[in-house]
């Protein structure tokens, strides 16, 4: 072998971003050495929008002339200069460690050069570093960096409070896990071992009511994923174990319920003291409208539009504007609130009474399932109004307007899909 296929050039490092897709985007090193493939990820503070990535050069772009967002944004400019700092700290630390390993005449495996290459690269920070006695205590962390903002989600903006009640949720499921085995859970710990036992411990579990479901399950798994994924790209630990195949998200097609235009309209007759019909009227607004709760819960006078008829609003979920005909049935809610939406309460309660408000209502028909609990699918029958959630307003809405014949892009401009593939799986239609 010659001198020149001995050598391990800069140029065979490649820099690139994990997802063009996303607002924001971690970057990642590419490298072939020995025939093994390398994987490395910058720290998540580097993430950077796409578009300010150069990707034929690999470095984030400093021109002013192509880049315009950094005119009169120093902020911006240093970010970018301290990006391509990080760039070339990288390539160059894997350099040295590449020459390293052939001065020694060793043919590393790319986990040791990755373990290697955090070393260098992360010297100095490592007393600063917090230590972890376990997984639960780096959970803690985990959500402090949520709520502090050092942590965002892919559009680059702070986790909702729901997104991270949901990450306390997975650790509290992980906790009862842990005293139930009597183990304390370290990164090193968390295989496809882990994985069986725990749906296993999910799956014989109880709750207030009942045995989990699998989507719950499979919303831990996710939630652990995430963390773990995090952990690794940021050098908390070298385990990837989530990656492997065997260390999947569970998750079961939910059969859910819509209310029919004859049953919105019983509902709408019930004659209700100010509470209740304001549940009832916000729910229906939500029938009417295709927005989803957290939508609902946003809705101002400054959204409506009484000359054009319109509703314009940008849903929270997917950050894109939606506009709305008004039905003349939100209309007359509207007018009944002096022209304004009616208050809404918070979800858990609004979904306790509109069960109650829908038997009231006489929309008790018997409905039957399939549904999988602690492990067991089984047929379950229930009284449709037992079904009935805030959910359900924007399914009722989406089916409504399909079985009127509203064409399918039509309601998929004001649900926010994207595909007509994914509208229709996700409101469970047929054509």
């Amino acid at each position: 072998m010659n001198n020149q296929q001995n050598l391990f050039l800069r140029s065979k490092i490649k820099f690139s971003l994990k997802n063009v897709t996303k607002p924001f985007s971690l970057i990642r090193l590419r490298a072939h050495i020995g025939g093994k493939r390398l994987v490395y990820y910058l720290p998540s503070e580097h993430k950077i929008k796409p578009a300010y990535f150069d990707v034929k050069t690999g470095y984030a772009i400093e021109n002013l002339k192509r880049n315009s967002a950094l005119k009169g944004n120093a902020t911006l400019q240093i970010t970018m200069r301290n990006i391509n700092a990080e760039i070339d700290k990288t390539a160059n630390a894997l350099l040295r460690i590449i020459e390293s390993y052939k001065m020694q005449n060793v043919n590393p495996t790319s986990e040791q050069v990755k373990a290697d290459l955090r070393k260098e690269l992360k010297r100095d920070e490592v007393q600063q570093r917090p230590a972890f006695k376990d997984m639960i205590s780096f959970i803690d962390h985990y959500v402090e960096l949520c709520r502090t903002g050092v942590i965002l989600n892919d559009k680059g903006v702070k986790l909702k409070a729901g997104s991270i009640r949901s990450i306390i949720s997975t650790q509290s499921a992980l906790k009862r896990y842990c005293s139930r085995r009597r183990i304390r859970l370290t990164f090193e710990k968390i295989d496809i071992e882990f994985y069986n036992d725990f749906v296993n411990f999910l799956t014989e579990a109880t709750h207030s009511r009942g045995r989990y479901k699998p989507n719950v399950i499979g919303k831990f798994i996710k939630g652990i994923k995430a963390l773990l994924r995090y952990a690794h790209e940021n050098g908390y630990t070298n385990n990837d174990a989530y990656k492997r195949r065997e260390f999947k998200v569970l998750k079961e097609n939910v059969e859910t319920v819509y209310l029919t235009e004859e049953e919105l309209g019983r509902l709408k007759m019930l004659d209700l003291p100010g509470n209740r019909a304001q549940i009832r009227d916000s729910f229906l607004v939500s029938c009417y409208t295709g927005l989803r709760y957290s939508d609902i819960s946003r809705l101002e006078s400054k959204h409506v539009n009484y000359s054009t008829n319109m509703i314009s609003i940008i849903t929270q979920k997917t950050n894109t504007q939606v506009i709305i005909p008004i039905h003349p049935i939100v209309c007359e809610i509207f007018e009944r609130y002096d022209k304004c939406p009616p208050k809404v309460q918070c979800n858990q309660a609004t979904n306790r009474m509109l069960k109650v408000l829908c038997r009231k209502a006489g929309i008790t028909d018997l409905i039957t399932i399939m549904e999988t609990r602690g492990g067991v699918r089984e047929e379950k029958s229930y009284a449709k109004c037992d079904m009935v959630t805030t959910h359900t307003a924007r399914r009722s809405f989406a089916t409504n307007a399909f079985k009127r014949g509203v064409p399918t892009l039509s309601i998929m401009q004001i649900t926010g899909h994207r595909t007509e593939s994914s509208f229709m799986r996700s409101f469970q239609l047929q054509t």
